[in-house]
């Protein structure tokens, strides 16, 4: 019998034809604090990430981007910003492969904090930036693009308005110049967090206020049309704060909102889902119960499996004070069908949930495990039944090095492949996976390491497609017994 292997070198994403594992995660930053907002999956199959950093860029935080391959292998990072703090909050990828983000800046614009509007080109390089809002604050925390090449922003604002802060909606061309802004609230504190353009063209918000209902706060949603006006408005929520993180359209019309209460459930903070026909009414809602925890909605998606779930995203802070991230599928009479945790066993949360591709889900947040110096961008995918999210595909705490070099030989070998690097290498610096996404333990195949190399026998493993990682290098290995 022998065996050939060949080596493929890959610096940055893996061959076209490989295809990517369904469920795993990963780690992104460096010695500051690095967090992940949004995240939308690419045209190439791959995702792009936005949120802020503080160990890159030219400020305290900056606006970060961060591109993945479909694999999790980053592609670029790159920020913008100046010498004070940028947030990124939203980010679409438009047709031409460019990308969009909307959050908010101090460095520049006219007020304390404005809008912050930039769009990249696909490897990340700016094209143009915007800051819109007045005197005072003003805050981005949702956008998308609209049907007509433009885009519709959701935030808050203490600039305009009748009250301390006031629901912020904002309307701009493709250039991102402002075609028009609208302030909505009260006399007390009200806020969007979401915004969409549904089925019919118009454009659905949630988040929470305090000037209308309930004065600690109620889950509202307004229906605007395209000038901004509103058709209807709603309220949800009993006599304790209640809150709406992100709102969605579902293929039938009807939209449901995931959120947070104190007002049922347990008492404390629980998860909050709200499903509404497209007028607004209330259908249903449910409280996750299942925890004793503090507990609460940031997203919710709908599953690429069957529109018949819904997804929805959780941060649960025990009594530890830890947080950790919890996905919880649902079916459209919002009863449970299966949940999971996951995360390290410090302090993780997710903030943006999607569905993926292959009928599975990504999330992005943060995480303060896993080797991380201080926070680092925490990335997780899972397969359609929630499973995944165990091991680390990409080095979880993972070296910046862009002087890393590696080599294999001989090609092609019959059972032993030499990995050559300019740096000493230990063999947990090594990661071998399957096409799964399997990690498969290389520690019982070292035949030696001296000068810099580490020989590995492969004869024992099966014929297929393999991934030896090594920091930010991925080699793919056919291996083929005949």
């Amino acid at each position: 019998m022998k065996t050939l292997i060949s080596i493929l070198f890959l610096i940055i994403g893996l061959a076209a034809n490989a295809q990517p594992p369904k469920k795993f995660y990963c780690t992104y930053g460096g010695n500051g604090y690095d967090v992940g907002y949004d995240v939308k999956q690419t045209l190439d199959g791959g995702y792009i990430i936005t949120g802020s950093t503080s160990s890159y860029g030219m400020g305290n935080t900056d606006m970060y981007l961060l591109k993945l391959d479909s694999m999790g292998q980053k592609v670029f990072q790159t920020t913008f910003g100046g010498v004070s703090n940028e947030i990124g909050k939203s980010v679409v990828q438009l047709l031409d492969s460019s990308y969009v983000m909307a959050g908010y800046t101090n460095s520049s614009g006219v007020g304390g904090y404005d809008v912050f509007l930039v769009k990249a080109d696909k490897t990340g390089n700016l094209i143009w930036q915007k800051t819109i809002g007045g005197p005072d604050w003003d805050f981005a925390s949702s956008m998308n693009a609209t049907a007509d090449g433009g885009f519709i922003i959701a935030g808050t604002t203490y600039s305009y308005g009748h009250g301390n802060a006031d629901g912020y909606v904002i309307k701009t061309d493709a250039n991102g110049d402002t075609t028009w802004t609208k302030a909505f609230g009260g006399l007390k504190d009200d806020e969007f967090k979401s915004v969409i353009q549904t089925s019919d063209g118009n454009y659905a918000l949630t988040g929470y206020t305090k000037s209308y209902s309930d004065s600690l706060g109620d889950v509202w949603a307004i229906k605007l049309n395209t000038s901004g006006d509103t058709l209807w408005r709603k309220f949800y929520g009993g006599n304790k704060s209640d809150n709406g993180n992100q709102i969605i359209e579902h293929p039938t019309g009807d939209m449901f909102i995931a959120g947070g209460s104190r007002s049922f459930g347990s008492g404390q903070l629980d998860g909050y889902v709200i499903k509404l026909s497209s007028n607004g009414t209330q259908v249903l809602f449910q409280i996750d119960n299942t925890s004793t925890s503090y507990q609460e909605f940031n997203s919710i998606a709908i599953s690429k499996r069957s529109a018949n779930f819904v997804n929805a995203n959780a941060r649960e802070t025990y009594a530890s004070h830890a947080e950790q991230s919890k996905m919880l599928e649902m079916n459209l009479t919002l009863n449970y069908s299966n949940a999971i945790d996951y995360g390290s066993t410090v302090t993780d949360e997710t903030y943006m949930i999607i569905p993926t591709k292959d009928k599975g889900y990504a999330a992005i947040g943060y995480t303060y495990g896993y080797n991380s110096s201080l926070s680092n961008c925490y990335f997780v995918k899972v397969d359609s039944m929630l499973q995944g999210a165990l091991f680390s595909i990409v080095s979880v705490g993972e070296i910046e090095r862009d002087n890393i070099q590696i080599s294999a030989y001989p090609i092609p070998t019959s059972n032993e492949l030499n990995i050559k690097t300019n740096i000493k290498t230990h063999i947990d610096e090594l990661k071998l996976y399957n096409l799964s996404g399997q990690e498969i333990s290389i520690q019982n195949n070292v035949v030696n390491n001296e000068n810099y190399k580490i020989t590995l026998n492969l004869g024992d493993l099966q014929s297929g497609i393999y991934f030896l990682k090594y920091f930010d290098r991925v080699i793919k290995i056919s291996l083929l017994h005949q």
